[in-house]
């Protein structure tokens, strides 16, 4: 069981890493925190400090989620685990999502867990997150407006995880995926239902 914990507690930490606020901070002197919708993901950063900045975080930020994937993966393949390699590898996905929304570095204020999702469930969900990223591209003249895609990148991976009938505890990541995004992206929701009503 100790490795178990570990692995889902690094998978945690190396999702925590904040990168958009260390990179802005670095290279713009400046708390991102304070500026435009006040996220740390790549979209604010690209608001802030440019697109270059960025793409860097939108990798580093995806990688957040593949690192912990590919050590969980080394892990369930060569020892033996006391849970079904489903379920460890669903929460150790589900860690690195965590760690990256709410990261105790920045007082647990962290991202949107775009990035670091699709890093992580590429890896036990392959085929849904591909339909989710197309559908956020495809989508972009409908809706230009990112978060309403974002979030319909979430909640499509989870459907599209239902409908394929993946293993119950990946399905059961993926929703817990999409609702922590669902509530990421409150904010965003609560001014467009604003802006509708005017």
């Amino acid at each position: 069981m100790g490795l178990l914990y570990i692995t889902i507690l690094s998978s945690f930490l190396i999702g925590s890493f904040p990168t958009g606020y260390i990179l802005v901070k670095k290279y713009c002197g400046i708390d991102i925190r304070t500026k435009g919708s006040g996220n740390i993901g790549s979209t604010n950063v690209k608001r802030v400090a440019g697109a270059k900045i960025a793409y860097i975080t939108q990798a580093v930020d995806i990688l957040k989620g593949v690192i912990p994937m590919l050590a969980a993966m080394y892990i369930a393949n060569n020892f033996n685990l006391p849970v079904d390699r489903n379920v460890f590898l669903s929460l150790t996905a589900a860690a690195a999502v965590l760690g990256h929304n709410y990261t105790p570095f920045l007082m647990f204020h962290g991202g949107k867990g775009v990035n670091t999702t699709l890093g992580s469930f590429i890896f036990i969900a392959p085929i849904p997150v591909i339909v989710g990223i197309l559908l956020h591209i495809l989508l972009k003249r409908v809706f230009p407006i990112v978060a309403v895609r974002s979030i319909i990148l979430g909640v499509s991976i989870a459907v599209t995880a239902m409908i394929m009938k993946l293993p119950q505890p990946v399905i059961n990541a993926c929703i817990f995926a999409a609702v922590v995004m669902i509530l990421r992206h409150r904010k965003n929701i609560q001014e467009l239902l604003s802006k509708n009503n005017k």
